[in-house]
């Protein structure tokens, strides 16, 4: 029973905040996607985060096991000639295709709701 108060306790402003921006300011797509977002974050504070050192950037071992699965990181080394190109089209991207124009002319199907 001491459980189920410690973990209404800890998830009470969770809830609270789901419920309010799902029912009481729902504006648009973004607060109806911060309710999944508080319902997600309710559930990392509950299991992921009491096991995390806070001071100690590892990923600990309980995180594995709930996880499921170590997150990649992937490193890879360019040439400088080709550090400079990617850098180059990152600044100056080429102009966008005339397919991108059309889907951007489309008509956004959820605009009118």
């Amino acid at each position: 029973m001491k459980q189920l108060k410690t973990w209404f306790e800890n998830s009470w402003w969770n809830w609270v905040n789901s419920i309010n921006y799902r029912f009481v300011q729902y504006n648009d797509n973004i607060d109806r996607c911060a309710f999944f977002e508080e319902l997600n974050y309710g559930w990392y504070q509950m299991y992921i985060y009491p096991y995390d050192d806070w001071y100690n950037l590892t990923i600990s071992e309980e995180r594995l096991l709930r996880l499921g699965e170590f997150p990649q990181q992937y490193t890879f080394y360019v040439s400088e000639v080709d550090y400079d190109y990617i850098m180059e089209k990152i600044e100056n991207p080429d102009p966008p295709t005339d397919a991108l124009k059309k889907l951007f002319d489309r008509k956004i199907p959820w605009s009118e709701l």
